[in-house]
């Protein structure tokens, strides 16, 4: 995940090829909340990026006013269909690309001793390009307007909220609806749209 692939991590050599396919960022909030962002840049539209730098943070802040939370710290992963479908299979077991995954700390991903406690994130997210397209080509909505409810449904993971049972599905996609409202972004479950888990592709 993000917190694995920045430059100079140590699971990159230092002047491996594969440090090329990486940019990493961090995007501050008004209130203090961080995205630490890593993004394969070969595979993701800069007016995409932009568009999150400006609306990702300021969501962490609405989730954090909206929880009773302090500024949240997350690790965000901008990734490819591929790359995503490697780590749908390592970490659950589908051989399959999915349009975004979300993993707490503590879960699946564990952080590296070395990292110091105030860099410490909730966790990590990865989201797909091509699926971010492609899906929001498919539900007539534009492609940031996507990229940011995809970017909100994995910070709500990380903080504890799930969608396997019914109830708990009405209760996120509930908040997600008002979250992304207040930034003018109408409600993308209207028409039953399969947002989650449903477009995996093979």
């Amino acid at each position: 995940m993000a917190r694995k692939m920045h430059k100079g991590d140590a699971t990159l050599e230092p002047d491996s090829i594969e440090n090329e396919r990486f940019l990493s960022e961090e995007w501050l909030s008004d209130n203090g909340a961080l995205i630490d962002i890593t993004i394969v840049a070969e595979s993701w539209n800069t007016h995409l990026v932009d568009d999150l730098k400006e609306r990702g943070p300021a969501m962490l802040d609405h989730i954090a006013v909206r929880l009773s939370l302090d500024p949240q710290r997350v690790s965000l992963l901008l990734c490819n269909d591929e790359d995503m479908r490697v780590m749908n299979k390592i970490y659950r077991g589908v051989d399959k690309a999915t349009n975004v995954l979300s993993f707490p700390l503590g879960g699946d991903l564990q952080r590296a001793d070395d990292i110091p406690d105030e860099e410490v994130t909730i966790g990590d997210i990865a989201i797909a390009a091509e699926s971010v397209v492609r899906e929001s080509s498919k539900m007539g909505i534009t492609a940031g307007d996507h990229l940011l409810h995809l970017f909100t449904h994995g910070v709500l993971h990380l903080i504890g909220y799930d969608h396997e049972e019914d109830s708990l599905a009405a209760e996120m996609e509930g908040l997600e609806i008002d979250l992304l409202a207040q930034m003018k972004i109408a409600n993308p479950y209207h028409n039953d749209h399969p947002v989650f888990g449903m477009w995996e592709i093979e």
